[in-house]
């Protein structure tokens, strides 16, 4: 299938005014689905409540106790999570830090536990406000336009190619080719993947580029691409899904009562409300390697972070924000297959 450089034009912008509309649309959705599947308690590390200051550390050892006691619970002595605890230290008041007694945080306020999407966003605009609402937004149209652009076009190529040279795998070639440019699509923006979850899971404040430094200085580089495993044993079956449902939907709807962007409206929410159930433990796993890195940059593999998720939550921890992640992906998937087939049509492409 040759492209014109024309038709290759109007096809990346039907995929890039799509990809900017539906980033707008669902990433108050993707902040509450973060956070409602961050909450799952992984191994913990050490708090306010686990450390025994002693003179040492109250002297020459501060530094190295100001690293390992920074309270991530919230507390209601510090009122704040992001603030050091040096005045602790230096006042001897607010969490009783006085040398040789082991510092409690018995005044502790443990943030609300999330019940699901709509408690999810009503909290997050009532303690961060709108901008709360769009964390992570501005690394979400960096990865939009690439990846959708990149996925969309891969996708139309391999299709017809696939149908063109084996036809009698016609049931085969949507999930072959969603696959495909779904693997390409999500290797190349997963660092901007990772900085944009990272950004979310977080109050709003941090740029790009503090994220970014960030998960550099305490993972190295190799650390951007935390969650890629998870992100494609997430994606690629998701895709797989998503386009042989879309494809077996397009030709039972073919009718002349729906017009083409309807049809495409209705096939791609049916079909991403499928995918996206499917796939939700692979999602969970995702959030929470890209969420909680430790001190020291490791992390465990995909499959002992689900274990321990199984084990702490049971089947259902896997499915963790399984409302929000619906809330967010079936329209997400109707806006934007349904805006690029408006696009193409609009533009005079097929």
């Amino acid at each position: 299938m040759e492209l014109k450089a024309e038709d290759t034009l109007k096809k990346a912008a039907a995929a890039s005014s799509g990809a900017l509309l539906t980033s707008l649309f669902v990433t108050p959705l993707d902040v509450a689905k973060v956070r409602i599947q961050s909450q799952i308690q992984m191994p913990p590390s050490k708090t306010l409540a686990d450390l025994r200051v002693t003179h040492s550390s109250v002297g020459t050892s501060v530094a190295t106790a100001i690293e390992q006691c920074r309270c991530r619970s919230r507390c209601a002595c510090n009122r704040s999570i992001t603030r050091p605890v040096e005045k602790l230290l230096s006042s001897r008041r607010g969490c009783n830090a006085l040398p040789g007694m082991r510092m409690s945080c018995s005044r502790a306020v443990a943030p609300p536990q999330l019940q699901g999407t709509s408690h999810a966003l009503r909290h997050i605009f009532q303690t961060e406000g709108v901008r709360g609402l769009f964390a992570g937004l501005s690394p979400a149209m960096v990865i939009a336009v690439p990846s959708t652009v990149l996925y969309y076009m891969s996708y139309d190529v391999l299709l017809h190619e696939g149908r063109q040279r084996f036809p009698e795998m016609e049931g085969l070639v949507p999930l072959m080719a969603g696959t495909t440019a779904r693997i390409v699509a999500a290797s190349i923006t997963s660092p901007i993947e990772l900085i944009r979850t990272r950004m979310q899971g977080e109050k709003p404040g941090a740029s790009i580029l503090n994220t970014f430094q960030q998960a550099v200085r305490r993972g190295g580089y190799a650390s951007l691409l935390n969650g890629l495993g998870a992100t494609l044993a997430r994606d690629v079956p998701f895709s797989a899904i998503y386009w042989t449902s879309y494809e077996n939907l397009q030709r039972k709807l073919n009718t002349e009562d729906l017009s083409r962007t309807q049809r495409a409206f209705a096939c791609g929410a049916l079909s991403g409300a499928i995918a996206a159930t499917v796939t939700t433990p692979f999602d969970v796993v995702k959030t929470l390697q890209q969420v909680s890195m430790t001190a020291q940059g490791s992390q465990p593999s995909g499959m002992v972070v689900l274990r321990q998720v199984v084990a702490s939550k049971g089947v259902g921890g896997a499915f963790t924000g399984l409302s929000a992640r619906l809330a967010r992906v079936a329209p997400s998937c109707a806006i934007m297959i349904s805006c690029y087939e408006l696009g193409k049509e609009k533009l005079g492409i097929e």
